[in-house]
């Protein structure tokens, strides 16, 4: 059965969403999994690209971005608007709309105004899809 994952932050301080990001691939990779992060547009593609590349230059995580280079393979790839992997069995969803098709669903929520309403939208359309639903707060 699928699965969606809502990781809650308490507080959101400039980049805490994209550093538990690094955390979840950093573990995702090492367990062998491929993953999807679909972003709200291509500025936030290239910059998680960016960010990726830069977090912790001596654990390096391979990745690309959809539509730059198609016969590149990495076990993480970045994509927005339709930008899909071929494969992947988790998506790490930034996009404004709920996403669907994969094992695994993560999204990480901040305690900012748009995006609470936003995960708010995506988690009862996964509870209306049957999915398997977990909170964590962190």
């Amino acid at each position: 059965m699928a699965r969606a994952d809502f990781y809650r932050l308490k507080e959101s301080h400039g980049d805490d969403r994209y550093r538990l990001l690094q955390q979840l691939l950093s573990k995702s990779v090492s367990a062998g999994q491929r993953v999807h992060i679909h972003c709200r547009d291509g500025a936030e593609a290239a910059h998680l690209d960016d960010y990726i590349w830069a977090f912790k230059p001596e654990s390096f995580l391979p990745h690309h971005q959809l539509g730059q280079d198609h016969k590149m393979q990495s076990p993480i790839t970045l994509g927005h608007k339709d930008l899909w992997p071929e494969q992947a069995e988790i998506c790490i969803n930034f996009s404004a709309a709920p996403v669907d098709g994969f094992a695994r669903i993560i999204e990480i929520v901040v305690q900012q105004p748009d995006i609470l309403q936003q995960t708010r939208d995506h988690y009862r359309h996964y509870q209306q899809q049957g999915l398997e639903m977990h909170v964590h707060k962190l």
